[in-house]
């Protein structure tokens, strides 16, 4: 394999059509076969996209003095909500791989700028520049997360066709789900870094992840160990992956796949959504419904 499967949303159509079956199939057989694929004809308007990541350099171009203001005084949590992550966190401040508990490996160079839920209402406080800029910042990341959210409810709902579930498997227990959202920074490499580490290698925690960037650096690995590095095509096309809650979910029926980051000669900024389940929702693999479901005739089946 040398590249991740590329699918088209646009041709799917809703209501059971062959045409929706069909993308189903193919969405379906990339969870099962590596765990990523590219996704484009979504129907999110381009300017979401550019406008998001439009804001987010302005961001990362502010002197650090400026970006450190947008930590949050009280450290990684609101204090009003248990989940987190609002704010800034610089270069060399996080480890992917301690993600994994993997210890004694390098920092990762990549600056960050977090968004969860709260970002739906402009009421909430959340740490973003009190200028201009951040109040920008703050209204392109709000149309981004709330597409994002509306994209994962479509996606969902094409697993259960591939895993042969009820339509409205997953949209009722992911309808109230904490999500958050990452804007990262990645400096082109110098001689005066010593690694070429943009993150450390890693499985997503998700239920599955959006992703959009402004060039190559995202790797991946495949079954048989080799790293590939999916191909770039434009902005407004989502690598989409497989995180560890939705291979829990199905038995590992649909894999979670490491992956790792890379610095190259020039600068790369991604914007990551995370899409969770509620909190209340008991995933388990001993889900008898579950695995009632996975034991029919599945859409993809051979």
């Amino acid at each position: 394999m040398k590249n991740i499967p590329l699918i088209d949303l646009s041709s799917a159509g809703r209501g059971g059509t062959q045409a929706e079956l069909e993308v189903a199939r193919e969405i379906d057989r990339a969870c099962r076969d590596i765990g990523f694929f590219t996704l484009c004809g979504h129907g999110i308007d381009r300017s979401v996209f550019d406008d998001a990541h439009a804001a987010l350099t302005a961001f990362f171009a502010l002197p650090v003095t400026d970006k450190l203001r947008c930590k949050l005084a009280t450290g990684p949590t609101l204090a009003a909500d248990e989940y987190t992550p609002y704010g800034y966190s610089g270069v060399l401040e996080e480890n992917a791989y301690a993600h994994m508990g993997i210890v004694g490996r390098p920092n990762d160079h990549v600056e960050k700028f977090s968004a969860g839920r709260l970002i739906l209402s402009d009421a909430n406080q959340l740490p973003f520049p009190e200028t201009d800029l951040g109040r920008n910042l703050r209204q392109r990341l709000k149309a981004y997360y709330a597409a994002c959210q509306a994209l994962c409810n479509r996606l969902t709902e094409l697993f259960t066709l591939g895993l042969d579930l009820p339509r409205n498997y997953f949209s009722q227990r992911i309808d109230r789900s904490n999500d958050s959202m990452r804007g990262h920074f990645y400096a082109g490499f110098t001689r005066d870094f010593d690694n070429d580490q943009g993150m450390g290698e890693h499985c997503d925690s998700t239920l599955l992840t959006l992703l959009t960037h402004t060039a190559p650096g995202l790797q991946v690995r495949t079954r048989d160990g080799r790293w590939i590095t999916p191909e770039f095509y434009e902005l407004d096309h989502f690598i989409v992956n497989i995180g560890d809650l939705m291979a829990h979910w199905t038995k590992n029926a649909y894999v979670s796949t490491p992956h790792r980051v890379l610095l190259g000669m020039e600068a790369r900024q991604s914007l990551a959504f995370f899409k969770l389940t509620n909190e209340d929702e008991m995933v388990m693999v001993g889900n008898k419904q579950m695995d009632a479901l996975l034991g029919r005739n599945r859409v993809s089946a051979p």
